[in-house]
């Protein structure tokens, strides 16, 4: 065995360990690869965990992420809050990661075949059902949606192939490269687009990327030392800086390591970046041609909050930095400045220093109320959502309502839970309503009166825990199912499981919140978990002979549901 194999086995054990994940040796690959490759992008660990679809019948793709304008979309409601345009950009992601020594042909082979087929716009669902698992069916006619109505308002769509082994190095013959070549040709063709890449990783590069650390500490130069100012309020002084710095030096400030722009600094992309609007016409304009007038005259500036400054000079050391104002004037800049000795233009910038959560989601607010953002981002601030963040902390988790502040951090992955999560673990277990929780992610924060059903601050805290970490049990317990068609039917029904399980675990056929708050999980043992599989599998099978429906459908019915209780008497009792 070659010694980045050996180096890269020691990393993947210590990432499982410091992470607390419970998975088997090619899972623990597969989420360990697609971490470190996109580590410094706005995906969480949920989403990498959800775009997983590998298995029988997987068609060569392991896992399917969809992003538009850089967010994450994983259900077909979130498309509700998108307004496509010419200047949208959707990315469809691919991945195949396969703990083997070498890079194999048939990987493409597969790839050249299935790609034609899940994105022909004219198959049914009931066509890819018979090709393909429920999983990559599931997520693409997702990516064919997005791609659809990306496509009609004259937006653009890209495509990313990944191909990730644990070989030594990266080493294919002519024929591999040729057939790369292909796969990218029709994917082209298919999609009408010049913008497919595809890309090896052996384990020099898992290293590479495991060796890059999310910087939590940034250095940022100014052109003159800056203005100190200070406030008094509650009796405590708040501090700040203000001054000029050089655009060359803020470019600098905002790139990361691998040359990319700091995605994590943007307090998670709450205002993104909108591309070719009219406002970033005219910064780009400004910054390619008006060499006449300094730049912050015609700009309002940045607006940091950090903590912890170490001035020195001219120069300020900050930690966890998050850019509140000037998303666009930041983007615009390291897009579109070219660095020569000439360039001596500059940009305000202010930096507020403070640590308090409840002030700093404040500014946020007040200063990302221009744009839309998801109904996620917009619940983050409120008292409940902090409080919840508290109670998670102080039991040993991390409630995750700043989209991946914790992940940025270096906690452990698997003590993160993020708000929608939460949102729908409650649903599925508490509210005996799994199919609502799968079907509409997001309706369960978007509307006002789901919201404050899940989310009651005159409810035990620790419900939410429990609820949590119950569902997280069960998708760990699904992970280990040998038999690969069990595996690949229950996939899609995780938190019918978790609903399931829980009553056989208490014996009951109703639970209220306080059987919910009082659960002991350490009885959640193997023999609970096959019981409730068992169970569920036999209620799919009957359901399908009866009922003129796929597998998809069912998961998202409210009468699969309901028939479900009926029969859950029989195994309580």
């Amino acid at each position: 065995m070659s010694n980045n194999r050996i180096i890269l086995d020691g990393c993947i054990q210590q990432f499982q360990e410091l992470n607390e994940l419970e998975l088997e040796n090619s899972e623990i690959f597969e989420v360990f690869s697609l971490f470190q490759i996109f580590k410094n992008s706005n995906l969480t660990f949920e989403n990498i965990q959800s775009s997983i679809v590998d298995g029988s019948d997987d068609g060569g793709i392991d896992s399917i992420i969809i992003l538009i304008d850089d967010e994450t979309i994983e259900n077909i409601t979130e498309l509700d809050d998108y307004n496509f345009k010419k200047n949208t950009n959707t990315k469809i992601i691919i991945s195949q990661c396969k703990k083997e020594k070498s890079f194999k042909e048939s990987t493409l082979d597969k790839l050249i075949t299935s790609i034609p087929i899940l994105f022909n716009l004219e198959l049914p669902e009931e066509d890819l059902l018979k090709r393909f698992n429920v999983n990559v069916v599931t997520l693409g006619l997702l990516a064919r949606e997005i791609w659809l109505k990306t496509a009609t308002n004259g937006g653009k769509t890209s495509l990313e192939f990944h191909y990730v082994t644990n070989a030594s190095k990266i080493e294919i013959n002519q024929s591999f490269a040729e057939k790369k070549e292909q796969l990218i040709d029709i994917t082209n063709g298919l999609f009408a687009t010049n913008d497919t890449t595809f890309s090896n990783y052996s384990s020099k590069e898992l290293l590479d990327y495991y060796q890059r650390h999310i910087s939590s500490i940034l250095e940022l130069e100014f052109k003159e030392q800056p203005l100190f100012t200070s406030f008094v309020s509650d009796e405590q002084e708040q501090i700040g800086y203000i001054g000029m710095v050089l655009l060359s030096k803020y470019k600098k400030f905002l790139t990361s390591e691998d040359n990319e722009i700091r995605e994590d600094i943007f307090e998670s992309n709450v205002r993104h970046f909108q591309g070719n609007v009219d406002v970033n016409k005219k910064i780009k304009e400004t910054i390619l041609f008006d060499y006449e007038k300094d730049f912050w005259w015609l700009n309002n500036g940045i607006t940091i909050i950090a903590e912890n400054p170490t001035p020195f000079g001219k120069k300020i050391s900050l930690q966890n930095v998050q850019i509140v104002n000037g998303l666009q004037t930041s983007y615009s800049i390291f897009n579109h400045l070219k660095l020569d000795e000439n360039e001596n233009r500059s940009v305000l910038v202010k930096i507020i220093i403070n640590s308090d959560k409840k002030i700093i989601d404040n500014i946020i607010a007040s200063t990302n109320r221009q744009s839309p953002v998801s109904p996620t981002l917009l619940k983050a601030t409120e008292g409940i959502q902090r409080d919840l963040e508290l109670f998670f902390l102080n039991q040993g988790y991390f409630y995750d309502r700043r989209k991946n502040y914790y992940k940025n951090q270096g906690k452990p992955l698997g003590k993160i839970f993020s708000i929608q999560y939460t949102a729908q673990s409650i649903e599925s277990i508490a509210f005996s309503n799994p199919h609502g929780a799968r079907a509409n992610p997001t309706t369960l924060l978007k509307h006002d009166a789901s919201y404050k059903r899940i989310f009651n601050p005159d409810r035990s805290f620790k419900i939410y825990l429990n609820c949590c970490l119950f569902n997280k049990s069960t998708h760990e317990f699904v992970l280990k199912i040998d038999d690969r068609s069990i595996k690949d039917k229950v996939a899609n029904f995780k938190l019918h499981l978790a609903w399931i399980a829980l009553h056989v675990l208490e014996c009951k056929r109703n639970l209220n919140f306080s059987d919910i708050e009082n659960i002991e999980l350490g009885n959640y043992n193997n023999d609970v978990f096959n019981n409730s599989v068992q169970f569920l599998i036999e209620q799919i099978d009957t359901y399908l002979e009866k009922n003129t429906s796929n597998i998809i459908n069912i998961a998202k019915s409210g009468e699969f549901t309901n028939y479900l209780k009926e029969k859950l008497v029989e195994i309580i009792d």
